[in-house]
Parts: structure tokens; sequence; C-alpha cells
């Protein structure tokens, strides 16, 4: 519990201690172990050698020790036959007969420990040919204290390097997590009024790095989003403090003047006037509140796409024919696709409402379905009007966007049925945009998936 709440360069130098204190204890342990059967393996392989050879010899020379003699002095063995010495050597009678009491007859092969504190391994047998016991030794002392040195170099070097291990730990943890303290400070400095600002990025490449540079993504759509949404509240708070004005304004100059009943009615008519466009300014408002809120009500369903379409320039017709506008259409028959038909034929109503209204008097207007090689629904609608600059094509779709801002807002909208558009299409799974067009005028295609 308490490392759970630790900080996180405290959590990393105990794990890092712990891990390197296990690696050196495994290792430690493993190279004793490794070098103590080494040398145990060393000596006794020189003990049972040197026992082998002195047996080799005495059973060579049919137990003439003659040949014993040539052996040397310098090899520790005894020979005893009928529970009697009859040959030792002078290195035996140095170190290991003139050290053993009297009632120590090495009866058995294993260690003995002189009073001077030598340790000896002992090897004992019978050579059966000739009788002679054999006792042959092998001084083991200083292996044996070289491996007692080896655990002892080992054991005091674990609280060294547990030491070393956590300032070493505690050191590379606190420079590893510096570009974090960089970066929690200047997210601290972050706020509502400085989304522009963007967190420091040390290393790319690193995992702090990414996650930085993430953030920085972050900040800038939420950048974006900040402005927008403070585009969108200024110009929505605009657009619906015209029409309140408008009836204000309105409504003092009635009281003000005289209250015959045609004045009232011019008065009334005009507070109605701005009432509907005050209404369907709302409307879009709410429309596009519960497409961001993902709350409507879809239910897709097949369609012919040219019979809507159809319908929908049908529709619109009186509206070309006010301006004395040539408005034809061309459709594919049974083009079929899923699609929410409310929201699909409110989309194709702004856009080719929005063609109609920006086509000069006696312009033309055109819609065509078709499908694309790839199965595909299309809706073109092309006009003749004045176009749409190409840097401008994709900002149109935003809420409130006006090319011109000195058309009026009852000749050119508010700047929200293309955006309207654009969320009808998307929510139905399909894409919008305009494309280029040869000569004056606009291109807009509605893509639908295939149904």
């Amino acid at each position: 519990m308490i490392l759970g709440k630790s900080s996180i360069r405290l959590r990393l130098t105990l794990w890092h201690t712990v891990a390197l204190i296990v690696i050196l204890s495994v290792i430690s342990l493993g190279s004793y172990f490794f070098m103590r059967n080494r040398l145990e393996s060393e000596a006794q392989s020189r003990l049972e050698n040197g026992f082998s050879i002195v047996e080799t010899v005495i059973k060579n020379s049919s137990g003439d020790l003659s040949d014993v003699y040539h052996l040397g002095q310098e090899s520790l063995f005894q020979l005893s036959q009928d529970d009697r010495v009859v040959y030792q050597t002078l290195m035996w009678q140095d170190r290991l007969w003139s050290g053993a009491s009297k009632e120590e007859h090495f009866d058995e092969s294993g260690s003995w420990k002189s009073p001077e504190g030598s340790l000896y391994w002992l090897k004992k047998g019978i050579e059966t040919d000739s009788g002679f016991e054999i006792i042959f030794a092998q001084d083991v002392t200083s292996m044996m204290e070289y491996v007692k040195g080896l655990a002892v170099i080992f054991l005091a070097g674990i609280p060294f390097a547990l030491i070393l291990a956590v300032l070493g730990g505690y050191f590379l943890a606190g420079r590893a997590l510096s570009p974090v303290k960089a970066i929690t400070r200047k997210a601290n400095e972050i706020n509502a009024e400085s989304l522009s600002e963007r967190l420091p990025v040390l290393n790319p490449n690193d995992e702090v790095g990414s996650l930085a540079s993430v953030f920085n993504d972050t900040l800038a759509r939420l950048d974006i989003s900040f402005q927008q949404l403070r585009r969108f509240t200024s110009d929505a708070s605009h657009e619906l403090r015209t029409p309140l004005t408008s009836i204000r304004s309105v409504g003092e100059v009635a009281l003000q003047g005289s209250m015959d009943k045609k004045s009232c009615q011019e008065a009334i008519g005009s507070m109605l006037e701005e009432t509907d466009r005050l209404t369907h300014l709302v409307d879009n408002l709410l429309t596009l509140a519960r497409g961001d809120a993902g709350k409507a009500n879809l239910i897709p369903q097949a369609k012919d796409l040219s019979v809507l379409v159809g319908e929908v320039v049908e529709e619109l017709r009186v509206l070309s024919e006010e301006k004395n506008q040539t408005l034809s259409s061309d459709f594919l028959p049974s083009v079929m696709v899923t699609t929410d038909e409310a929201t699909l034929r409110r989309a194709v109503s702004n856009v080719l409402h929005n063609a109609i209204e920006h086509t000069q008097k006696k312009g033309h207007v055109e819609v065509f379905t078709a499908r694309t090689e790839d199965g595909n629904a299309i809706v073109d609608i092309i006009d003749d009007g004045p176009g749409i600059p190409e840097p401008e094509r994709t900002k149109v779709f935003e809420r409130f966007y006006r090319i011109d801002r000195a058309r009026s807002r009852k000749e050119g909208g508010v700047g929200l049925g293309l955006a309207i558009a654009r969320w009808a299409v998307e929510a139905n799974g399909g894409v919008i945009e305009f494309r280029n067009k040869q000569g004056s005028g606009t291109h807009c295609r509605i893509t639908l998936p295939a149904g």
C-alpha cells in the first residue's frame, strides 16, 4: 500500500534496487558454488590420481617397497600391513603423523584437520595383491581458504551493491523523469486562454516524448474547438440579436406612431416575419446540437435516391421560377441507398436551395443522380453562378460562415445550411464536397455508400 502511494521516482528506485540485488545474488551464489565445486572437483581428482599412482606402483612391484621410494617424499601417503605402519613419506611424517594423536589411526576416508589448522582430505584403501593398506592425503587448506575468501567477498559486496543500486537508481530515475517534471510544470501553466502553447518535447522518439506529442495534438484540437466555440457563440449571439432587435424596434415604432388597423397589421406582419426567421435559426441550431450530441433519431431504410432527389427538385422549382432560372434534372432510375430519408432530404434541399439562391437571374441549375464504378450513389448539383474560390470550399461547411460578409442576412442566410447538409450527409455515411468545375459556377457532389 505504501509503495502504491509513493512517487514514481521512488518506486522505480526500489524496483531497480530489488531487481539488481536479485541479479547480483543469483550471479554471486552461482559463481560461488561453481568455483567451490570446481576447486573441490580438482582437489578430489588429485587425491584419486595420487592414490591410484601409489596403488599401481605397489601392485606392479609385487609389494616391493623399493619401487615406492621412487615416488618421492613430497607426496602425502602411508602404507600399513597387519595394523603396522611400514612406510611413510617424510611429508606425511611432518604434517600428519606428528600432528595426530596416538589414538588416531585414520580408519576411514574423509577429512582431517591438524592442530595447526591445516585441512586434509584422506582416501583409504587396500591393495589386494600385497595386502598393503594405503592412506593418501591431499592438502586442501589453501583451496578452502580461497573458497571462504570468495564467500566473504560476495557477502561483503552485496551491501555495497545495494547502496550503489539505491543511489544510482534514484539518480537515473530522476534523469529519466525530468522531462515529465518539465511537462507537468508547463501543463500547469496552460489554461483555456493559453491553449496555443505546447508542452516541451525533449526527445520525440522516446515514450515521454511520444506522450507529450499526443498531448500537444490534443491541445491543438482543443484550441481549434475553443476557437470554433467562441466564434460559434459570437455568431449565434449576433444572429439571434438581429431579429430580436428588429422585433423590438418595430414594436417601439408602432407604439410611438398612430395605432390604426393598417399600421398594426404592418407592425405585426414585420414581427412575424422576424419571428419566423428567428424560429428557423433556432431550429437549425437545435438540429446541429442534436447531431453533435449524437441524439438525432435516425431511421435508416432502403430508398430510391432518384425519387427522393426528384421530390426535392419539384419542391424548390418555384424558387428558381421566381428568378427565371432553368432547373433541369437527369436521374438514373433505381439508385437504391440505405439512409434516413428526413436528414438526407434536408441535405439535398439545403444544397439545392443554396445553389438557387446564389445563382443569378436567368441562370441555370442542374441536378443529376448516378452511380460510380464502385457502386456508390452520387448526387451532383451544378450551377453557373459566381462559384466558390478553391480556398473557401471546405470553409463554407463551417457554421455561420459566409464568403461575402457584406451580403444581407435576408439575402444570404446565416451560414448554417451547408453545415447542416454536411452533418446530414455524414450521418448517413456519405461525403459532401465541392468539386472543380470548368467555367463559372459550382459543382457540389454528395456521395453515399452503396445500399
